[in-house]
């Protein structure tokens, strides 16, 4: 959100493959995804710029191992520096650039490229490398897939405005960050407009639906806030 909040181009670009293939008469589902090219591309691109966590997945290693010049003891926590991969400018011109676009050539999840045997075939090292890369790979790329193209197919995604409407600059370095282990933005400010009449008039009516009726989660009906329903 963020990220959106800073680009108004991404989220143009969003909106115009969410109209095409969604139209404005309902939310999307996994059954768009296939379709959906550039919204996967958002994802993949926010994971490579501000992976899930700083140092990578941890790892230690079982029996003492020289690798090149370098001797390491077994029981050495060893990591991925994600950040050195991710920001390299002969594998992602323009490193520092959201630009989801360089992923729309990377047609497949994150899943199948992390089981590539050759590494520069990978989209991005957020879920780590290896044979225990994370265990949530696939259910953390999902979600992350269908509650951006939700949130976009609703809204308009803007910066604050000042006490002149003027819309303010949004920060997205690493000052904007909190400090440890995780990526987690400081608390931000950021504006969600309606796409349109008609999408605003059909999210009101889903949520009313869903208040009175619940929905079903993963074949099981629950109710608005999410608890288990008969």
């Amino acid at each position: 959100m963020l990220y959106l909040s800073a680009y108004p181009e991404v989220v143009a670009r969003a909106h115009e493959e969410l109209a095409r293939v969604v139209g404005d008469n309902r939310l999307p589902t996994f059954e768009d995804e296939e379709n959906l090219p550039y919204i996967r591309s958002i994802a993949k691109e926010i994971l490579r710029l501000r992976p899930v966590t700083n140092i990578g997945t941890p790892h230690y290693t079982d029996a003492d191992i020289t690798y090149k010049q370098y001797f390491i003891p077994k029981g050495s926590t060893v990591s991925i520096q994600q950040y050195a991969v991710h920001y390299d400018p002969v594998r992602y011109p323009d490193p520092d650039a959201f630009r989801p676009e360089r992923y729309l050539k990377h047609t497949l999840k994150a899943g199948a490229y992390a089981a590539a045997s050759d590494p520069y075939e990978r989209d991005h090292f957020s879920f780590g490398a290896g044979r225990r890369i994370c265990s949530g790979i696939h259910l953390a790329e999902n979600s992350i897939f269908i509650v951006l193209a939700n949130m976009l197919w609703a809204f308009d995604i803007r910066p604050p405005v000042d006490s002149n409407g003027v819309e303010l600059p949004v920060d997205t370095s690493d000052s904007a960050y909190e400090a440890g282990g995780n990526t987690l933005p400081s608390p931000f400010k950021a504006r969600f407009i309606p796409r349109n009449a008609r999408v605003e008039q059909q999210l009101r009516s889903d949520w009313s639906t869903a208040l009175k009726e619940g929905y079903t989660m993963r074949n099981v009906r629950v109710d608005a806030s999410g608890m288990v329903v008969s």
